[in-house]
């Protein structure tokens, strides 16, 4: 849902309340394979965020906490959810002048030593329809984090938008970089 008016918490909740017993709108996701389904784009956006185990475990706490996509500017809701496969998110976020309410549902939560992240596909009436991992991963060259996104518009608007949506995503995946990394570079609270 796009408006010029941010949506009020109870439009919020009765929002992703109204998807919870629906489908994701992309297809199924193999996207860890590189396979990317006809229509769709991806785009992947990566940098290292620092060395050593302490910083994984920052990092990783941040992915958890939704640092990403909080330091980005973007509201998750319900707020005290951790990443977990089932659970159902909504957004809020400014973009281009109007509020974006979305839901995306987890599908994925990878959980090794050296590596942590989720995968969310996006619910019916999000603006695109695809899937997008946040992955922080630990190596001797050091501790990355990778946004990885296979998407195509699903709002007529933005399918009218041209390369409008391409930019937007790529503007947002950089914004989660930077505060991830600021999260993981700051001070514990």
């Amino acid at each position: 849902m796009i408006s010029l008016r941010r949506p009020g918490t109870a439009r919020i909740e009765r929002y992703l309340a109204e998807r919870a017993a629906v489908a994701p709108s992309a297809p199924p996701s193999d996207h860890r394979r590189g396979a990317v389904p006809a229509g769709f784009r991806r785009l992947r956006a990566e940098r290292t965020i620092g060395v050593g185990d302490a910083t994984f475990e920052r990092a990783r706490a941040g992915l958890r906490a939704w640092a990403a996509h909080r330091g980005a500017g973007v509201e998750v809701v319900p707020a005290d959810v951790e990443p977990a496969v089932g659970c159902d998110v909504a957004i809020v976020t400014r973009q281009a002048g109007g509020w974006v309410l979305a839901s995306c549902r987890v599908v994925d939560v990878v959980d090794r030593p050296d590596r942590w992240g989720f995968t969310y596909a996006t619910l019916p009436g999000h603006p695109v329809s695809g899937w997008e991992s946040f992955t922080v991963a630990s190596s001797e060259d050091g501790v990355r984090f990778e946004v990885d996104a296979v998407s195509r518009p699903a709002d007529l608007l933005l399918r009218l938008g041209g390369p409008v949506p391409a930019y937007l995503q790529r503007r947002m995946a950089v914004r989660y970089l930077d505060a991830l990394e600021a999260w993981v570079t700051s001070p514990p609270a």
